[in-house]
């Protein structure tokens, strides 16, 4: 397998057709046929079903086709990568959020990071929390944010703990304890509960506050976003408990927000390379996730790092 017959391969999915494959890439179509049944040696796999003129892919060549298409996106990284390097002299940095922190907190902290790196071009990518780890150990991100509980903290990444924030209780505004001062897991029995999806760990967390207390709620419905859990919230469709930091993006809803008892941390981690040296633009993010942080009273965790992390 080479170059040339990956090039053909991807030409003819992406055109139906060997003749029209054959001028994308600049070259014959017999030579074109030539490159795919050679593929298909290799690979020892029929890729295409051939009927008269019609050119049809099999299940195989769709599955083969979407690992080359990651092959292409990765070489366009690289170009593109190669073009900012050259285009943006003050500099770069590349971060990776949970879809939690993505609204108006990483808004306040990217006008605090300006504040001190006018010019440099900031790259974002919203992702899960697993994803960002992941993200940041292979170096595609400088930097992460993540809002979990359970962390599993591979060996190129570096895993701290920046702010532990209370949980609270979110409710429909015509809510029986809408005027409560605050709400407590007992409060909530037989409540309809909109729950965290299980991938981020704060699930398991949020039902066992509620298990120590032996309170049983109807586990109806889960949502991975909390945009959806405060819209669903709105809708009176249940209640639930969330991150306090988040919230406030929510407020314009039909909800009402109040504190919750037992005490629910939900925990957000930052996370960088372990494997080189923090770069000045890194740690200038990283003192802007923990002013915000302060300017709204969160107690931060500093130099506190979450299990299983590299020192």
């Amino acid at each position: 397998m080479n170059p040339k017959e990956i090039e053909a391969f991807r030409a003819v999915m992406l055109s139906g057709s060997m003749t029209v494959a054959a001028r994308d890439i600049h070259t014959t179509q017999p030579n074109v046929s030539r490159l795919i049944a050679h593929l298909e040696y290799q690979l020892d796999m029929k890729l295409f079903e051939r009927a008269g003129n019609k050119l049809t892919p099999t299940d195989e060549a769709i599955a083969f086709f979407k690992e080359v298409e990651r092959y292409y996106l990765g070489l366009k990284t690289l170009r593109d990568t190669a073009h900012n390097i050259k285009r943006f002299g003050a500099g770069r940095l590349r971060v990776a959020t949970a879809p939690a922190l993505s609204v108006s907190f990483l808004s306040r902290v990217v006008t605090e990071f300006t504040k001190h790196c006018p010019g440099v071009t900031l790259s974002i990518r919203t992702n899960n929390s697993a994803s960002i780890e992941h993200l940041v150990a292979s170096q595609l991100c400088d930097i992460g944010l993540a809002v979990y509980a359970g962390v599993n903290a591979q060996n190129a990444v570096i895993a701290e703990k920046v702010a532990d924030p209370r949980g609270v209780c979110v409710l429909p505004a015509d809510h029986r304890l809408a005027n409560a001062k605050t709400i407590k897991a007992t409060d909530l029995a037989g409540e309809s509960f909109i729950s965290l999806s299980h991938h981020d760990g704060m699930r398991e967390r949020i039902d066992a506050a509620f298990e120590s207390k032996r309170v049983s709620r109807q586990l109806t419905l889960e949502a991975d976003l909390l945009s959806s859990i405060c819209s669903m919230v709105a809708h009176a469709q249940g209640v639930s408990v969330v991150n306090p930091i988040t919230v406030r993006d929510f407020l314009h809803l039909n909800i009402v927000v109040k504190p919750f008892t037992p005490s629910i941390g939900f925990p957000i981690i930052m996370l960088t390379p372990s494997h080189r040296p923090t770069g000045v633009l890194a740690r200038t993010f990283s003192d802007a996730v923990r002013t915000v942080l302060a300017e709204d009273g969160h107690g931060l965790a500093r130099g506190k790092r979450a299990p299983g992390s590299q020192k």
